[in-house]
């Protein structure tokens, strides 16, 4: 289909629809009025009188989300924390599964990031580890730095190189396939993955192993933080990570 085809489509659409476009956002950028953000929250609604929950993470922590009851999983992507907000905001998710390292700035201790209609809930810590065909990789593949600045300054700030993934490979598979055709690094949560997996793909941890311990929330809005789905969300995603931790080696100098 030729753009020209999309374009008129597109502003047909926005004229029948009465939709107001918003310029600058990257939620509802092609426009958005009254009568659709009631129907996409009715919808919201429906779902957690069922039990259910719409939940939108990355492809480095989508195994979480993974064969938990009651979760809808959506397409794994790479967004900004502010994006991730606006989302849960609109009612086009209910939840998302949020790292610090999206962050723009660091928190105190004990601090947790605030959006207005939402509810952030603590979940706990997870250590990342990178990985590549070579142990000795002295560049890592990241997520583009305004999604992830925090990351970037960690990796950099331990004297390794970044390389950003585009914003239109989102798959786990062409993350390995851009990684192993440049011979960079990646990373990963070695917990959340299967001993398999490293060898599969052809990957080893490096040798040097930067300091990347992350802080794990979850994104609900207000109305749907008490709920039964919501619970039952936090306590299994709880039980995983503290799972994680105790697989880590105590003896591990790496971190």
């Amino acid at each position: 289909m030729h753009q020209s085809t999309v374009c008129r489509s597109l502003q047909l659409m926005q004229l029948q629809f009465r939709l107001v476009p918003r310029q600058g956002s990257s939620v509802c950028r092609h426009g958005h009025n009254t009568c659709l953000q009631h129907l996409r929250l009715a919808y919201r609604e429906h779902r957690l009188m069922e039990g259910l929950l719409r939940i939108g993470t990355d492809v480095l922590h989508q195994r979480l989300l993974q064969g938990l009851a009651g979760i809808q999983q959506v397409p794994a992507r790479c967004r900004q924390a502010e994006h991730w907000a606006e989302l849960v905001r609109h009612g086009l998710l209910d939840g998302a599964l949020l790292s610090s390292f999206c962050l723009e700035r660091r928190l105190l201790s004990g601090q947790l990031p605030h959006w207005e209609g939402l509810v952030v809930l603590p979940l706990g810590q997870l250590r990342l580890q990178l990985v590549a065909t070579a142990a000795t990789s002295r560049r890592v593949l990241l997520p583009r730095k305004a999604v992830a600045p925090l990351l970037h300054q960690a990796v950099a700030a331990q004297g390794y190189g970044v390389e950003q993934q585009p914003a239109a490979c989102q798959e786990a598979e062409a993350w390995i396939k851009r990684a192993r055709d440049r011979q960079l690094a990646l990373p990963i949560s070695p917990e959340l993955v299967a001993p398999s997996w490293l060898e599969r793909h052809d990957l080893q941890p490096l040798v040097d192993q930067p300091l990347l311990v992350e802080q794990l929330w979850l994104l609900l809005p207000q109305g749907a933080a008490n709920g039964s789905a919501a619970r039952e969300a936090v306590r299994a995603l709880r039980q995983q990570l503290q799972l994680a931790e105790t697989m880590q080696d105590p003896h591990e100098n790496q971190f």
